[in-house]
């Protein structure tokens, strides 16, 4: 789903202006300015086609910021779930129906990919698993038609956001 960013290239000159400590602060401010039109496109998308039982999935899209081995900063849009919920989810004890107890996240979205990119699932218990039974489960995307919908009104939020920070760079 990565996926670059082409037609930046009036930003850059601006960008260039700024000075070196502001850069990176900068950037930081531009590409949040930039995913945040992003999220809220695939949050309505995904309330839009009917994704809301517990509101798990619409409230777990977000930005998240991650470092590259090579020292280089990556955003990506997607779902928080499992261990990266955080302390916010907490764990829940549960019992399953052999009789053991497992514990699971509070509202957590693992199914958020089945859902984007479509899957075949089994359809039941074991026996049936054996047989082969399965069905497929459609795909309904929303992180990638969220990018295809909003990519002009991201880039010139980020261009907006860069203007105010040169501006505030100008004052001071």
């Amino acid at each position: 789903m990565a996926e670059r960013i082409e037609g930046l290239g009036g930003l850059r000159a601006g960008f260039t202006g700024l000075a070196e400590s502001m850069r990176t602060k900068t950037s930081r401010y531009m590409v949040a300015a930039g995913g945040g039109v992003l999220r809220k496109e695939a949050r309505s998308l995904a309330q839009a086609q009917g994704l809301k039982l517990t509101g798990a999935l619409i409230k777990n899209i977000v930005i998240k910021r991650d470092r590259t081995p090579d020292g280089l900063t990556q955003y990506n849009l997607g779902v928080r779930r499992g261990r990266d919920l955080g302390k916010k989810a907490g764990k829940m004890l549960v019992v399953g129906k052999n009789g053991r107890v497992t514990s699971v996240y509070r509202d957590d979205p693992f199914y958020w990919w089945f859902l984007e990119k479509g899957r075949n699932v089994y359809m039941g218990r074991n026996q049936r698993r054996r047989n082969g039974l399965k069905r497929r489960v459609s795909a309904t995307p929303f992180i990638a038609p969220a990018l295809e919908n909003k990519r002009a009104d991201a880039i010139e939020a980020m261009a907006t956001r860069l203007a105010t920070e040169i501006a505030k760079a100008n004052r001071a």
